[in-house]
């Protein structure tokens, strides 16, 4: 995954690390440069990706945080996206396997979480990279998923 979804931990919320949330390339800068305009569609299809990703993002941290248990390995020093698995090499070679399946397999799931909600994963970066820069954008993006998650919960009842 790229650098770019860091900051979406501020969105997702949830565990104090992020595992990013689809995967792709892209500097932050480059991607808000190429297109700073984000369609309400856009806005929508990125806060619903963010919303369905959490589950699935929960369970590959606990996932990678179980099998962590017992090591001198803290979670929070291991870059765990889908274009950095670099660092896993300072893990123990027995969890090493284990973590970058955990990884691949969410990144994997991420990707076609973004591209059902009708964005390519480039667009979803460049939207992950123009929001902190953006405060209308970010409100926007908060406000769809208030909305969304106001809409599940009316169609729960």
């Amino acid at each position: 995954m790229a650098a770019a979804i860091a900051s979406l931990t501020v969105l997702a919320s949830g565990a104090g690390v992020s595992i990013p949330t689809a995967t792709g390339s892209m500097p932050l800068g480059a991607a808000w440069a190429q297109d700073s305009s984000v369609s309400a569609d856009e806005v929508m299809g990125y806060a619903a990706s963010v919303l369905q990703m959490d589950a699935p993002r929960n369970e590959a941290f606990s996932q990678i945080k179980t099998l962590l248990t017992g090591t001198s390995h803290d979670i929070s020093s291991i870059d765990m996206s889908c274009t950095g698995t670099a660092n896993l090499n300072q893990l123990p070679r027995s969890l090493r396997s284990d973590v970058r399946t955990i990884i691949v397999n969410y990144c994997n799931q991420a990707s076609t979480i973004v591209q059902s909600n009708g964005l390519t994963v480039r667009r979803f970066n460049t939207i992950t990279a123009a929001h902190p820069q953006n405060p209308a954008l970010a409100e926007q993006i908060r406000a769809a998923m208030v909305q969304l998650q106001q809409q599940s919960a009316n169609g729960a009842e």
